[in-house]
């Protein structure tokens, strides 16, 4: 069992129907390792109408989450774009984590998938 974990959560945690939205996703990588550094980065990929880019289409990036230490967590916010052509639906945010030991080798490479709710604005 690995002792690193991933997660994401969305501010707001819902987005408008057929409107521009923006919203924050934030990544959080724990280590509860109690001897080994960490340093991580994450590709982030999504599909349209989501965009990672505010004025174009963009549905792959990456970041570079950092430095975790022993027995903590270490969080990345990254921005969310939808174009007006947003329906109701669940929308789903692949996150890709790529984990490096001292050595600089791949130590561990893990997989989440988040969704985002998209929902019609009640009247």
């Amino acid at each position: 069992m690995s002792d690193l974990s991933v997660s994401a959560k969305f501010v707001p945690e819902k987005l408008k129907a057929y409107a521009k939205n923006e919203a924050i996703m934030i990544i959080r990588l724990g280590n509860a390792n109690k001897t080994n550094h960490y340093w991580c980065e994450c590709d982030v990929n999504v599909k349209s109408p989501l965009s990672l880019a505010h004025d174009k289409e963009l549905d792959t990036g990456r970041t570079r989450m950092g430095i975790v230490h022993p027995e903590s967590a270490i969080e990345k916010q990254i921005k969310i774009y939808t174009r007006p052509n947003n329906f109701p639906d669940g929308y789903a945010v692949k996150i890709t984590a790529y984990v490096y030991d001292q050595d600089g080798a791949i130590s561990e490479r893990i997989e989440l998938q988040a969704t985002i709710e998209c929902e019609n604005e009640p009247k």
